[in-house]
C-alpha cells in the first residue's frame, strides 16, 4: 500500500509479470485504510516512514503521525485482521536518539516490543539497520549526482561516519529474521562504520556543517541495551523482555 500514485503506477510497469500483486493506494495514518487493506493477509513488512532528518526537523507532527501512529495503526490492524507476522523496519538513529525521526523511530522499537509481549497471536519483529547503499536518496546516489552535475559535494563535517549495508545483504537479513526472530527482538546487523569523507574519496567537497539533530557518529546497541542481547557473527539480537 502506498499513497504515491505514480510510485503504484511505475511498480505496476515494473513488476506487471506477477499479476498478483494488488497495487493499493492508501496511508497508513487511515486505521480503516490499512484494516482493509489487510484482510486476508498472514504476513506484513512494515516499511513505511518519514526517513530525512532534515524533513522530520521541519515536519515534526507528520514525523510523528508517521512514525508512531501510523506504525500502530499497521499493528493494530494486524491484530483485527488476524495477520501471523509482522516485520517493521528501524534505523540506527533510533539508538540515542538527538533528532525527531531517530526519536519517533525509537518510540516505534519500544512500540512494537510492548505490543508483542501484550499481543501473543501476532508475531512482531524490528530490523534496526543502518544506511542502504544505492536506495532512494541515500548518500552513493548523491554522490552520483553531484559528480554527473560536476560539482563539489556537501560534507556536513571531515569526521562524519555512518553504517552502510548493501541492498542485497540487507535483504538477506530481513529474510533470516523473519524465518528465525521470536515475537518482540530486535535484529541488528553487525557493521563497519565508513568515514564519509573516505568514501568521497578524491572527488572536491565543501564543508556545509551539520544539520540541527545530526550526530557525527551512530550507534547500533545503548549500553542499557547490553544486558539483554545476544551476540552472533554477523548480528546482535536485542531481547524482547523488557
Amino acid at each position: 500500500m502506498c499513497n504515491n500514485e505514480e510510485e503504484l503506477h511505475n511498480s505496476q510497469l515494473k513488476w506487471k509479470e506477477y499479476p498478483n500483486i494488488r497495487y493499493l493506494l492508501g496511508d497508513i495514518r487511515n486505521l480503516e485504510r490499512v484494516k482493509r487493506a489487510l484482510k486476508n493477509i498472514d504476513y506484513v513488512f512494515s516499511c513505511a516512514a518519514v526517513k530525512h532528518v532534515p524533513f522530520a526537523e521541519g515536519n515534526p507532527i507528520e514525523a510523528v503521525m508517521i512514525n508512531i501512529i501510523g506504525l500502530y495503526n499497521i499493528i493494530n490492524a494486524c491484530v483485527v485482521q488476524g495477520v501471523k507476522s509482522l516485520l517493521h523496519i528501524s534505523t540506527d538513529k533510533a539508538c540515542y536518539p538527538t533528532c525527531v525521526m531517530g526519536a519517533t523511530k525509537f518510540i516505534g522499537e519500544q512500540l512494537c516490543q510492548i505490543l508483542a509481549e501484550q499481543n501473543s497471536e501476532l508475531r512482531i519483529i524490528v530490523i534496526r539497520s543502518g544506511n542502504v547503499w544505492n536506495s532512494r536518496g541515500s548518500f552513493s546516489l548523491l554522490l552520483e549526482k553531484y559528480k554527473k552535475e560536476n560539482k563539489p559535494f556537501p560534507l556536513t563535517h571531515p569526521d562524519m561516519k555512518r553504517y552502510f549495508i548493501e541492498k542485497d545483504e540487507l535483504g538477506k537479513f530481513i529474510m533470516e529474521a523473519f524465518d528465525k526472530a521470536n515475537s518482540g527482538e530486535i535484529w541488528v546487523p553487525r557493521l563497519k562504520e565508513k568515514l564519509i569523507i573516505d568514501l568521497i574519496g578524491d572527488y572536491p567537497y565543501e564543508i556545509v556543517g551539520c544539520r540541527k539533530g545530526e550526530k557525527l557518529e551512530e550507534k547500533l546497541i545503548s549500553e542499557e541495551e547490553m544486558i539483554r542481547i545476544k551476540e552472533y557473527n554477523d548480528r546482535w539480537v536485542i531481547s524482547g523482555e523488557i
